[in-house]
């Protein structure tokens, strides 16, 4: 990759490596200084936004601390299969105050439910960096918009499960399936990018029908896939797809070219910069370098290499990886699409208390969610690479291989089309 075609990638990687540094060796504080000092001996703005970046993420990361037998209060920002993320705050003896970084706790609440519990917190080397050891807790329900669109969409699930479970699986439940994660098909349950950007096109070609306004347009189609990442539990990859549509959107809107891959980036500078902690995340990682990979594909297929490649090296320091589920996703790509948008149509029926016409609709793509579950039956069978780390370094080495290849790729296709 060209460094000047890719500096938002590169400021990216530079803020990640502060954070992950802090997480051992924290800076003085007058190290903020540095990229001043830079800039005045090198004149060289782009190394000195570099260091300045990094220092920055260096210094946020959390510190050190010591909490026993500690109030605390807030709300349920992130849900995840059995637990939650919290932000909270701290009462110090004297007055509330704010603690700058998110906690886990051990108990799946609903997004934006109030949690009110006294214990201490433990420090852990995964994100978030502590979860709660608690002696006391209790909830209380949030009736704010996101609760509400929150309790609708765990309504909705419910409802589409008597059909067939598969689908609220698809809908932002993510239940483990064996068949799915030995497949290498359990990234389709992950509310991300394939789940998001399905919505917006569905959305956009709604708004499409109301109004020919470009900015309207645009405005109305990221709505619903808004509330379906509400909905879905405020997940890492929902939320890194949903940043980088809105970007993309007002790039759009003001008809600004920009890389895909700079806009990633800079969706992931704004997430390590305002929460350092997430490069503790495997699901981080996963999440943009696979994102990366697929928008440096020069076609589909390629596409489904990328991804897949982008996330191997994570998947396989915590589980076997199945080298077919590239095959497998192809295959159940239109499949998945077909169900998606026939999911939202039910959602929006059942919304409207149509729940006839809804059930209608979900018992009319049965057959799609019987291929789909026949497809990672059929690839969960096949032999898998065992987890180890040595996997893990050579699904690095083929990843960075495979992006060199597309770019040389793309460069010669752009001298060639000049």
């Amino acid at each position: 990759m060209g460094f000047k075609n890719y500096l938002s990638f590169f400021y990216f990687g530079s803020a990640v490596l502060g954070a992950i540094v802090g997480t051992y060796v924290k800076f003085p504080l007058l190290f903020i200084f540095l990229p001043i000092f830079v800039l005045v001996l090198t004149k060289k703005p782009r190394l000195s936004l570099f260091i300045a970046l990094f220092i920055i993420s260096n210094l946020s990361i959390v510190s050190e601390v010591k909490m026993k037998n500690v109030q605390f209060v807030g709300t349920i920002k992130n849900v995840q299969a059995d637990s939650s993320i919290a932000s909270l705050r701290f009462y110090d003896g004297i007055r509330w105050r704010r603690l700058w970084f998110d906690v886990k706790l051990y108990k799946k609440e609903k997004v934006g439910t109030i949690v009110y519990f006294i214990g201490e917190l433990i420090k852990t080397n995964s994100y978030p960096k502590y979860y709660a050891k608690t002696t006391f807790y209790a909830t209380a329900t949030n009736y704010t918009p996101t609760s509400l669109i929150y309790e609708s969409f765990e309504s909705f699930r419910s409802f589409i499960a008597k059909v067939d479970p598969f689908y609220q699986n698809l809908f932002g439940n993510q239940t483990r399936d064996e068949n799915f994660v030995k497949s290498g098909l359990y990234h389709i349950f992950c509310v991300s990018g394939m789940h998001v950007s399905l919505l917006y096109l569905f959305s956009y070609y709604l708004a499409s029908l109301i109004t020919y306004q470009k900015i309207i347009k645009i405005i109305l189609s990221l709505i619903f896939p808004t509330i379906f990442v509400i909905g879905s539990g405020m997940n890492l990859p929902s939320q890194r797809a949903l940043w980088m549509l809105m970007l993309s959107s007002i790039f759009n809107i003001f008809d600004y070219k920009v890389r895909p891959i700079n806009t990633v980036s800079l969706v992931g500078l704004f997430l390590v910069l305002v929460n350092p902690e997430i490069v503790l995340s495997l699901s981080f990682y996963m999440t943009f370098f696979s994102t990366i990979g697929v928008l440096s594909a020069t076609n589909n297929f390629f596409a489904n290499i990328g991804g897949f490649l982008g996330s191997a090296p994570y998947v396989s320091l915590i589980s076997s990886t199945n080298v077919f589920s590239i095959i497998a996703t192809i295959l159940v790509s239109v499949p998945v699409q077909i169900i998606m948008f026939c999911l939202s149509i039910a959602y929006v029926l059942y919304v409207m208390k149509l729940h006839i016409l809804s059930m209608f609709l979900l018992y009319s793509i049965l057959p799609f969610a019987q291929f789909v579950k026949l497809i990672a039956n059929t690839f969960s069978k096949f032999p898998l690479i065992p987890q180890h780390i040595i996997v893990s370094i050579a699904f690095s080495i083929t990843f960075i291989i495979y992006l060199a290849i597309m770019q040389e790729y793309q460069s010669k296709k752009l001298m060639h089309n000049s």
